[in-house]
């Protein structure tokens, strides 16, 4: 790897964007420790002992409040390395984002162009027909998007952008209808979807092999454990660990009960599943299985399978206290039911999906709140299900 640092090597891009980007590359060319927040981009006041440069950025907050999670910077770098080689990043590439910088996903995308010298395209706040726009006016070649943003961005009336080379989707799970909407809108683009969190940074990305339902298997440098109740490895649905050079230091501000290290690995209370080929199945985080007449149930399983159906991104599945089975499902889909009825489509999710899995209720609803993250408010929603259902 080039042992010149992002720090330096910022100084030779453009930024396209807001006064928080242009904060950024100030700092970063003065090779600061940056905290990033919705506030805006400022040095650390103090950094911790270590003689390493760090980075503070936030969590999406989609399970509760956000915590700012404190990196080094040679752990991003680790993988810029390895995405400038896959990705075949230059000077000549234009790096598109979305979203504040206060967000890891969009804070990493800007900070490894910068590290490869590629410019960088902010479209926070724009509408989608807009930053289609921009993306084809500025020949952008490579994007770091969500599913649900990458849903709003393809939806519209169909506008091709042939520059685009590389489309980078994290975040939540893809549809099949986004993908192929995306196909269209970027003809010469290679989708990756990948799997990972602020905490971790990249644990699995997809390619042409991936079976379906897969995030992929494992990112360069990344090693991938499925442990049962009792730590020890387990071939069926497990606690997914992570052992690798990309991870977080710790919380800055805030904590999290599901996140846990042991030595060097590190888990963020997510379950998933290896099959022979190594290719990582995501059941759903720990925090948000329920039991529902003593079996376990994972809300992020129907959510999948209302996506799939009902050809949307926008789902959230939301349990609820029931006095005889422990909880029950109720779920929230934006836009309207124009290819079902709720009586059939509940029909279909307990042929499927089992009548302890199945959702009691589909609520159809103009919209759903989003974090800035994009991605959908659980929090929020459930406010709105507990007084409402």
């Amino acid at each position: 790897m080039n042992q010149r640092s992002f720090e330096w090597q910022a100084s030779a891009t453009v930024l396209r964007s807001d006064a928080a980007m242009t904060r950024l590359r100030a700092l970063v060319r003065a090779r600061a420790s940056i905290a990033v927040s919705a506030s805006g981009v400022a040095p650390l006041g103090s950094t911790p002992t270590k003689p390493e440069r760090y980075l503070h950025c936030a969590t999406s907050g989609s399970g509760g409040e956000p915590k700012v999670i404190r990196r080094a910077h040679s752990s991003w770098m680790k993988s810029f390395a390895v995405n400038g080689r896959v990705l075949g990043l230059s000077s000549f590439d234009c790096v598109a984002v979305f979203g504040t910088l206060a967000h890891s996903l969009v804070l990493y995308g800007t900070l490894e162009a910068a590290h490869h010298g590629a410019r960088i395209l902010g479209l926070h706040g724009l509408r989608p027909d807009r930053q289609l726009a921009a993306l084809a006016r500025e020949q952008a070649t490579i994007l770091y998007i969500t599913p649900t943003q990458l849903g709003l961005l393809c939806g519209g009336p169909a506008r091709a952008t042939e520059s685009m080379r590389h489309i980078l989707v994290g975040g939540g799970q893809l549809s099949e209808r986004v993908a192929t909407a995306a196909a269209r809108t970027f003809p010469n683009a290679k989708l990756i979807h990948f799997y990972g969190a602020a905490e971790t940074s990249f644990v699995a990305w997809s390619d042409e092999t991936t079976p379906p339902g897969s995030v992929g298997a494992a990112y360069p440098g990344v090693t991938i454990s499925i442990r049962g109740d009792q730590g020890a490895s387990t071939t069926g649905i497990g606690e997914i660990w992570v052992k690798s050079p990309y991870l977080f230091d710790g919380y800055a501000s805030g904590q999290s009960a599901d996140t846990r290290w042991d030595g060097d690995c590190l888990s963020i209370g997510e379950l998933g599943r290896l099959d022979d080929h190594g290719n990582l199945f995501v059941a759903g985080r720990k925090s948000r299985m329920v039991t529902i007449s003593d079996t376990n149930v994972f809300p992020e399983e129907v959510e999948r399978f209302l996506a799939t159906t009902l050809g949307t991104d926008t789902v959230a599945v939301i349990p609820l206290p029931d006095a005889k089975r422990g909880h029950r499902l109720v779920a929230f889909v934006a836009g309207p039911c124009t290819t079902t009825t709720e009586h059939d489509l509940l029909v279909l999710c307990r042929q499927r999906l089992g009548p302890l899995c199945a959702p009691r209720r589909v609520h159809f609803v103009p919209a759903l709140p989003m974090l800035p993250a994009g991605k959908p408010d659980y929090c929020a929603i459930t406010r709105w299900a507990e007084g409402n259902t």
